[in-house]
């Protein structure tokens, strides 16, 4: 049964079944045995202890899917790093969090070496710095991540990420990720990558161990042009309401400009930017060849009046990068001036890849209109647009995943309503050749061809599109990147559903 404690001082000593709160808010935690957490299901469950002090026994261990910890401010001594140690090997997650509470400092250090082997997965997020000790070694062998996060509140307070030991990953295929406040500083140490290390398909990795500075605010993304070749996460969600954001970037025109686009990492951590309104009505007017923007939530709802010369999309008007796991929603829409101009829900023009990507955005153009990129050179997979495309232009024309472009499109979907006024229209494209796997809905798109030349059976109706059998060849196992939540009518991506 539950065990729910939330006292000036909670003690355990013996092995206790719990999946809720131990908490002294004013006092102490002290734990001096096995704590075990289990879901219904028998998969492990969540063990939160909140408190101004942490003690910790020599047999103290959770046996459970996470455990988390918060507190005002913490040093991970030796009898602390035990615990911890014994808890990672265990198979469970570890998150210590400090509050910076009842005047505290909010500093979380690393005082002593942890080492464990397996798939469990540190974070150390502190409310101002974070630190790793000199003479201290945090080290996985398995698949095991590590987050170093300063300023964990994402309020610009300056936190910074010192590590003056070593983290060693040389033997793990996880990822570690250290993120500090664009005001913070980050000193990474001695950092041992593991030399064989590969980024997981479509993820948008780049590197195993990663320094971020810290997105918190509308302020800080216009930051990035200082540095379009760094490396940026957002920090937490952010509400662009009334905020002036000029796009990032520079994309060229004919001429001899060669343009300034995005060369580094952006992750987003799946957190959202909300209400933003872009000068060009794109994020980054340009993502380059070694740009990659991943796990990200964007809305917009903007009046376009694209002024790119080649089509804009919300994220960017020309992608030469990676786009992995970033979903677009909100509206575009254009002039009544029948002016040509071309919007898309995502990219103007692809020329890299679209990867795990989708848009539900109203996507309304004077010109060319399309439900995720307007032009495809590059390729796109496991992707899809749900929202209403239209060109009112007497000239263009509405795809409903596309508009043309002879790059490749594999295991993506198309759903929403496609009009077009003059008539050049889709269910995927205008004009495109994409692989037998990717599929529309002739019901809700109102279209009775994809436009692209593929078998008729390849368009749906509604119910069929509710059948993850009716996706020949698409991966819907539990680490398949498509997923039919209960009473869906089409698939959506896993990482839409489990990330947090």
């Amino acid at each position: 049964m539950p065990e729910r404690s939330r006292r000036s001082n909670v003690s355990f000593a013996a092995t206790a079944t719990v999946w809720d709160w131990l908490v002294a808010d004013s006092g102490r935690v002290e734990q001096l045995g096995k704590i075990a957490a289990s879901n219904a299901d028998g998969s492990g469950g969540t063990v939160d202890t909140q408190a101004a002090q942490l003690t910790f026994g020599r047999h103290a261990v959770v046996d459970a899917g996470q455990w988390n910890l918060s507190t005002p401010a913490f040093t991970i001594d030796d009898v602390a790093a035990h615990a911890l140690q014994r808890s990672l090997i265990a198979g469970t997650s570890v998150d210590v969090t400090t509050t910076g509470a009842n005047g505290a400092t909010g500093d979380l250090g690393a005082a002593s070496s942890l080492r464990w082997s397996g798939p469990a997965s540190l974070t150390l997020a502190a409310y101002h710095d974070v630190s790793v000790a000199t003479g201290t070694t945090i080290a996985n062998s398995g698949a095991g991540n590590l987050t170093l996060r300063a300023d964990a509140s994402g309020i610009d307070n300056g936190g910074s990420v010192i590590n003056n030991g070593t983290i060693d990953w040389s033997k793990s295929t996880g990822i570690v990720s250290a993120l500090y406040d664009m005001n913070g500083s980050y000193s990474p140490g001695t950092l041992v990558a593991n030399p064989v290390w590969s980024a997981p398909l479509y993820s948008g990795l780049v590197t195993q161990i990663t320094g971020y500075q810290l997105v918190n605010s509308v302020t800080d993304l216009q930051n990035i042009q200082n540095n379009l070749a760094g490396n940026y996460a957002l920090g937490k969600n952010i509400d662009a309401s009334k905020a002036v954001f000029t796009t990032l970037g520079f994309y060229p025109h004919p001429g001899p400009d060669p343009g300034r686009p995005f060369t580094g990492q952006f992750d987003g951590r799946f957190n959202m930017i909300s209400h933003l309104s872009p000068s060009e009505d794109a994020v980054f007017a340009d993502i380059g060849s070694t740009g990659v923007v991943r796990n990200l939530n964007l809305e917009e709802n903007v009046t376009a009046t694209e002024s790119f010369g080649t089509g804009a999309g919300m994220l960017a008007a020309a992608n030469h990068g990676t786009i992995a796991n970033v979903f677009t929603s909100g509206s575009m829409v254009a002039t009544s001036s029948d002016s040509g101009d071309a919007f898309a829900g995502l990219v103007g023009t692809n020329y890299g890849l679209v990867a795990r990507s989708g848009s539900n955005a109203t996507v309304t153009a004077d010109g060319t209109a399309a439900g995720l990129v307007l032009e495809n050179q590059g390729a796109i997979t496991e992707s899809y647009s749900t929202g209403p495309v239209t060109s009112f232009s007497s000239h263009g024309g509405a795809g409903g995943l596309i508009a043309d472009g002879n790059g490749r499109i594999t295991q993506s979907y198309a759903s929403g309503p496609v009009h077009s006024l003059a008539g050049f229209i889709g269910g995927i494209c205008i004009g495109c050749a994409p692989d037998n796997d990717v599929y529309w809905n002739v019901e809700t798109t109102g279209q009775a061809s994809s436009g692209g030349g593929l078998p008729a059976a390849n368009g749906l109706t509604s119910a069929q599109m509710s059948n993850p059998a009716s996706f020949v060849g698409w991966d819907f196992s539990s680490n398949g990147p498509w997923v039919m939540p209960s009473g869906a009518t089409q698939p959506v991506l896993r990482w839409q559903v489990t990330a947090q």
